[in-house]
């Protein structure tokens, strides 16, 4: 088990309750300790075991919540 953190740079948030839905849908996912994301900088931080799912499994579940999302940085 190797925990992560990892920053998502997420597109089409505008409000409280869009960075809400992302926490929600990405703390769902198996493997994930924690998940904040806020609208306001449009960044998603997450944390997770990467035995379990990969930094793709995120931005697909974001994507598939009805939002864009990539890998912040050289991450």
């Amino acid at each position: 088990m190797t925990i992560r953190t990892r920053s998502f740079t997420t597109t089409g948030m505008h409000c409280p309750s869009c960075s809400m839905l992302i926490q929600m849908v990405v703390g769902e996912l198996d493997g994930v300790t924690s998940a904040e994301s806020d609208h306001r900088t449009g960044m998603t931080e997450v944390v997770y075991d990467d035995a379990i799912l990969g930094p793709a499994d995120i931005v697909g579940a974001i994507v598939r919540a009805g939002y864009g999302a990539e890998v912040a940085g050289d991450e």
